[in-house]
């Protein structure tokens, strides 16, 4: 299972080779899955929106945000999405869970949005 980033599919400014880093990632995810799936091996990924939760996008709010609050970024990321609000860890969890089971025996060699709206694939 991998877990990529909105920045696989859509540009953004002041992310460098980010965006690409993840579209590789979801390129060797169907990859791995031509390769392995025969000997009943599913490949799998995730793509959430940013999380307010993790590191990685405190880090990213202190190079993008320059005037904005922590609450003021955690809004305008909501906003990108249909829910208005962002994906929890909790809920990445749990649908790592579910694909990882045998429930969702039948996907391999895709990536899963789960950027609530913001990217439409």
């Amino acid at each position: 299972m991998t877990v990529t980033a909105l920045p696989s599919r859509k540009g953004t400014p002041l992310n460098g080779g980010y965006g690409p880093a993840q579209a590789a990632k979801e390129a060797l995810t169907r990859d791995l899955s031509a390769e392995l799936a025969p000997q009943g091996i599913r490949v799998v990924g995730l793509r959430p929106h940013g999380m307010p939760e993790t590191d990685s996008l405190k880090e990213v709010f202190d190079v993008k945000a320059s005037g904005m609050t922590w609450e003021q970024w955690q809004e305008l990321l909501a906003n990108t999405t249909h829910a208005r609000r962002v994906m929890t860890l909790e809920e990445l969890a749990n649908m790592a869970v579910f694909m990882a089971s045998d429930k969702a025996s039948g996907m391999t060699g895709t990536t899963v949005n789960l950027t609530m709206g913001s990217l439409d694939d």
